[in-house]
Parts: structure tokens; sequence; C-alpha cells
């Protein structure tokens, strides 16, 4: 069983049909916090579940598992920027610009540097880096849709109990817990096990999708800037 605070703030973004992390629809999100709070959900979430049958520790397993990876990946991803800084920070500036606008950006950054400073082969060098990190969230990304149709099996067995539990009137009740920590030892009120596993099951999910797209992002500006190269020397072609 997961730490009722903690399972509140992802109980809430669930809720609210939304990510755990402010902004995550943006591109230009600030990286660092969302990061920070990405690495510090894994450590909380951990790896305990609430057993409940076979069916769903099933599914909380292989929820588990793939959270597990995932943050390992996201922690091998965040290593890698640290030590690409300069591309990491343009990919995150520039991950929601159009063709045009990226020319002009990867121009304004290239301007006065020398050929090793510039972006483009430190964007090379940085691809190289992260294919196998690349292929790794690939794949997830595969595991967590799959796992979230399971997810959504396990709620529609459950729904009338789920929706006494965690639906929008009892959203008071957890934003209060969340608030009055010091109160909740031998006070908090007890939660149906299958609730109780249904919320860890779409917090994993949660999390797990997070710093899967936040990685993505990256991926698909780097796509963008190879096929804006490609058009670049077919125009030169032609």
């Amino acid at each position: 069983m997961l730490k009722k605070t903690v399972m509140a703030g992802f109980v809430v973004s669930v809720l609210a049909g939304c990510s755990s992390i402010p902004g995550m629809e943006s591109a230009t999100v600030d990286r660092a916090e969302m990061s920070k709070s990405l690495t510090q959900n894994c450590t909380e979430l951990g790896s305990d579940y609430t057993a409940v049958s076979y069916a769903v520790d099933k599914a909380s397993k292989m929820m588990v598992s793939i959270q597990e990876r995932q943050c390992s990946v996201f922690g091998d991803y965040r290593t890698l920027t640290s030590k690409h800084g300069d591309v990491a920070g343009f990919l995150a500036v520039n991950a929601d610009k159009s063709d045009e606008e990226l020319l002009v950006a990867m121009n304004e950054f290239d301007e006065g540097k020398p050929e090793s400073k510039k972006i483009r082969p430190q964007v090379e060098a940085y691809k190289n880096a992260s294919d196998a990190i690349f292929k790794k969230n690939v794949k997830l990304a595969t595991d967590i849709a799959t796992q979230a149709a399971e997810i959504a099996f396990i709620a529609s067995q459950n729904a009338v109990v789920i929706a006494q539990e965690s639906g929008m009137a009892g959203l008071g009740n957890l934003l209060a817990a969340a608030s009055n920590e010091s109160k909740e030892e031998g006070e908090e009120k007890e939660t149906v096990p299958v609730v109780e596993a249904y919320n860890e099951l779409e917090a994993r999910s949660l999390l797990a999708y997070d710093a899967n797209t936040l990685i993505s992002i990256d991926k698909n500006t780097i796509e963008q800037l190879e096929n804006l190269d490609k058009v670049l020397e077919e125009k030169v072609k032609s």
C-alpha cells in the first residue's frame, strides 16, 4: 500500500484527466523541474502494491515492472542530458517550433561558433548516444499503452466501487488527508483493496507515461532536425 499523501496527489491528477506534472502538455515546460518531480515520484511510488486477486495482482506486478523499467530508462536519460547540456537545452527551448522557426533557432545558435560547437554535430553526437535510450522508450510506450487497456478493464469490472471511493465526491477527503498527515496514523479510513490497487495502477501508469513522453519530445525534435536537414539538402540539389 502506498503512502496516502503520495497517492492523493496522483489521484487528483487522474481524476482531472491530466498529467501529474503541471505544464506537461507544453513542450517548453521547465525540464529540470519535471525531471526532479519524476525522479522523486519514481522513488516514492516504490514497488509495493495492494494484493486483491490473481487478475488484479497480475496487472499490478506488470505495472510495477513497467514503472521500474521506465524509471531506469529515465535515469539514463537524465545522465545523458547532463553530459550534453547544450543540446538538451536547445531541444527543450525549441521543441514546439515549426520547421522555419527551428531553422532560425539553429542559425542563431551556430552564429560565431566553431564547427565543433555548432548545434548539428552536437545533436548528432547526442542522437548516437541516446539511440539505445530512445529504442527502450519506444518499446515502453507500447507496454504502457497495452497496460492502460488492462487498467481500463479492471476499472470497468469494478466501476461502482471505484466511483464510490475515487469519485469527485471523495476528492475533498483526499486533499484534506494530504494536508493533515499528522492525523493519519491510526485514523485514516480503510480503502477498499481493489480501489487502492486501482489507484496504484493509475499512479504508476501516469508516472511512466510522463517520463516516457518527456523523452519522446526530445526524440521527435531530433527527428524534425534530421528531416529539416534532408529538405535543405534537396533544395540545394534542385
